[in-house]
């Protein structure tokens, strides 16, 4: 057990000694000032105190008193050490897992209608994994990180939250765009997944690598690499590749060569391809990556400290109870 305000203890020392000193002094003076009185001699007083009777109340009234004094000593020690704020404090190192994931998400023009949607998609996917690293980038015309590779699972609902709701207010807030209009044209998808797989770190270790590609892979501009060229990227980095399609749905059936085209790349990376509507998509996603080769490993250490009030409180109330309890015999 550790007191987190460890100089309380020393404070309260020195509150108490006040108090003592000035109480101490007070009533010397008023000692000095009060005028003397005649005592009254009584004849044969240890006839009194010598009966068994007498002897027997005052040994109990000298007990109540002892009493009364270890009563205040423990309550008020209770609250000394309540007020340090007593903790526990433990260290552990949390377990990590070596698989980065980026979610690549295609903010363009066509997408509008899904985003919000593809938002919750990965919020939902986030939720099945534990100990991962999670990145999220959006591309249109250019790419701009939303938040770069992060296992803080808090932050990232919190953003994914924060980024669904401009979403589905995108007439009100175009914010979320910022830094994806800087390209030659619109819904660049090459230039957006090459972008995403540039966005691991520690290349030369061993880690699974890992991006969720959401696009309708409905190009409107001149690209830098094409999605082929893209996936190959990913393939010569070791990155896998999952695609979400929201324009994968029989009333777009004019863009299904645009669509066997997304499923052709992301599979040649070793990933797999879905509609958005498809209810299998996400424990499928989620399944063949925690699959992927990865050892656990441990982070830095943490230091924990937990408040431990119970005891502190349980004696302050008993020492109080007693104090009023004796109280009340000493008063009878």
């Amino acid at each position: 057990m550790e007191l987190s305000f460890w100089w309380m203890p020393l404070l309260w020392a020195f509150v108490i000694a006040g108090v003592l000193a000035l109480a101490f002094v007070l009533t010397r003076r008023r000692m000095r000032r009060r005028p003397a009185r005649a005592a009254v001699p009584v004849a044969h007083t240890e006839r009194l105190t010598a009966l068994p009777a007498y002897r027997r109340a005052l040994t109990r009234y000298r007990a109540l008193l002892a009493l009364s004094v270890a009563a205040v000593v423990v309550a008020l020690a209770a609250a000394v050490v309540l007020s340090a704020r007593p903790v526990a404090v433990s260290a552990y190192q949390p377990e990590l897992r070596n698989r980065d994931i980026v979610l690549c998400l295609d903010v363009s023009g066509s997408m509008v209608d899904y985003d919000a949607e593809i938002v919750d998609t990965f919020s939902d996917l986030v939720d099945e994994f534990d100990g991962e690293r999670i990145g999220l980038v959006l591309f249109n015309a250019s790419a701009a990180t939303a938040f770069p590779l992060t296992s803080d699972y808090a932050f990232v609902e919190k953003q994914l939250s924060e980024l669904g709701d401009k979403m589905r207010n995108a007439d009100e807030d175009y914010s979320f765009a910022n830094g994806t209009l800087l390209g030659n044209g619109s819904s660049l998808i090459g230039d957006g997944l090459g972008s995403c797989v540039m966005r691991f770190d520690d290349i030369g270790q061993e880690r699974s690598r890992s991006i969720i590609l959401a696009t309708d892979n409905f190009v409107a501009g001149e690209q830098i690499v094409t999605l082929p060229e893209a996936g190959e990227f990913a393939t010569e980095n070791d990155v896998t590749v999952y695609g979400i399609n929201p324009g994968d749905v029989a009333s777009k059936s004019y863009i299904k060569d645009l669509a066997d085209e997304f499923e052709k790349v992301v599979t040649d990376t070793g990933g797999a391809y879905y509609a958005l509507d498809d209810p299998g998509a996400i424990p499928a996603i989620v399944g063949q990556i925690q699959s992927e080769q990865a050892a656990d490993m441990t982070g830095a250490t943490q230091i924990v400290k937990t408040d431990i009030p119970v005891w502190p409180i349980v004696a302050g109330l008993v020492g109080t109870a007693g104090l009023m309890f004796l109280g009340w015999r000493l008063k009878r």
